[in-house]
């Protein structure tokens, strides 16, 4: 179970976790920009996103990632 750098939610990663049937979910998602990343980075959230965070990011929406980042709930995902 890996845990997503921005809202603390649990989430299967396909790239990182042990015993995963098949690629990472994310692999399916357009990549982010190279500015969208070094943002993440000098913010100290670079890492892995949980599927919430992840398309709120790929759609642009800042709104969604700032109350996903400051909430800091964990929330359980399958």
């Amino acid at each position: 179970m890996s845990t997503c750098v921005a809202c603390g939610a649990g989430f299967q990663c396909g790239m990182v976790d042990t015993g995963a049937p098949e690629p990472c979910w994310c692999t399916r998602l357009p990549p982010l920009p190279a500015e969208q990343l070094k943002a993440a980075e000098l913010s100290g959230k670079a890492g892995c996103y949980c599927p919430d965070c992840l398309r709120a990011m790929v759609a642009g929406t800042a709104e969604g990632m700032e109350q996903t980042a400051d909430t800091g709930a964990a929330r359980d995902r399958p």
